[in-house]
């Protein structure tokens, strides 16, 4: 009896220890079924974005070092980091590559064009070749754009808003690529023709054309600013604000980081729900999606900031409508 109860016993466990052993081998979820590799490249001095987009991909489930591994480059300004770091992800086994910004996307695109890519923030995906339709990239990028028709309009419709006085506003582009300058330009023109005043675009590539850009709008006499997108402004905001502010130019930037800096405001997207954003692209692209079917997407909302201690240093009473209408005021 003993005996037959012990073999019921070991054939029972032997069933249950097959049953085990099954559950242990079904394979996860195909997106799931090996770590997954992404480079991921920006610059120094935004930590809050690269933590908004690693919290975002954490939120998703995946685990830096267990479901994914994010091969992070952070270049810094005014050096030679970006075409190097750029480079080096490109020719890496990754399976998608998320550029911060134009500047990035453009070196890994000159570097390996078939890398496919997520961009957090672009202006002009179609105008710098990335994308054949926002609805329908058909290539192997997708991402964020964010210019999308009439926010340069806006920006200068602001700025006089702030500054009725206002005739002539220097249209300062550090804008990449092709595109996203003229489109701004364009678009500038046409809202300064409607407010009366005169505009003129001052371009720099550089530190040093970016010291020489603002060096020639003193000389041509501008009594305003207004600030197009483009990471090498971005990086040299301090520059920038200051130079406003010793010449006394009310300015208006296109991106609320210089608002907070002490530039006198801005109308701005927010960056960090935009590299959230891009975080759920990758989601989307590890589970099989191919980028040139993911639709590209605007700015769900842009915030105005202002400064009220730059613009008590500019000597600017601000109008109460205008003042109405900040989302945020930077004392």
């Amino acid at each position: 009896m003993d005996s037959a109860c012990d073999r019921r016993s070991f054939l029972r466990s032997l069933v249950l220890l097959g049953f085990a052993s099954q559950l242990l081998a079904c394979p996860r979820a195909p997106w799931r079924s090996r770590v997954r590799r992404i480079g991921f490249i920006v610059g120094t001095g935004y930590d809050p974005l690269v933590a908004a987009f690693k919290d975002e991909l954490r939120t998703l489930g995946y685990l830096d070092g267990v479901d994914i591994i994010i091969e992070t480059r952070l270049t810094r300004p005014n050096t030679s980091d970006l075409p190097i770091m750029a480079a080096e992800l490109a020719h890496m086994d990754l399976e998608l590559i998320v550029a911060g910004a134009l500047p990035f996307a453009l070196e890994v695109r000159t570097a390996n064009p078939a890398m496919p890519m997520v961009i957090a923030t672009c202006p002009g995906m179609i105008s710098n070749g990335f994308a054949q339709s926002l609805e329908h990239p058909g290539r192997n990028v997708t991402g964020i754009d964010e210019l999308p028709p009439g926010v340069t309009a806006k920006r200068l419709t602001l700025l006089k808003t702030a500054a009725p006085t206002l005739s002539s506003v220097a249209l300062l582009s550090t804008t990449p690529g092709r595109g996203g300058h003229e489109m701004q330009l364009a678009e500038a023109d046409q809202a300064a023709k409607a407010l009366g005043i005169r505009v003129k675009p001052y371009r720099a590539a550089s530190l040093g054309e970016l010291q020489n850009a603002l060096a020639a709008i003193v000389d041509d006499g501008m009594d305003g600013l207004l600030n197009f997108q483009g990471g090498l402004s971005l990086s040299n905001r301090q520059l920038i604000v200051d130079f406003a502010a010793e010449h006394r130019l009310p300015a208006i930037y296109q991106a609320t980081l210089f608002a907070e800096a002490g530039g006198l405001m801005s109308w701005a997207p927010d960056l960090e729900n935009q590299y959230k954003m891009a975080a759920h692209y990758v989601d989307k692209i590890l589970k099989g999606a191919k980028p040139g079917d993911l639709p590209i997407t605007y700015p769900p909302k842009y915030f105005l900031t202002i400064n009220s201690s730059a613009a008590r240093g500019l000597g600017l009473p601000l109008p109460p409508a205008l003042l109405a209408q900040a989302d945020r005021v930077v004392a």
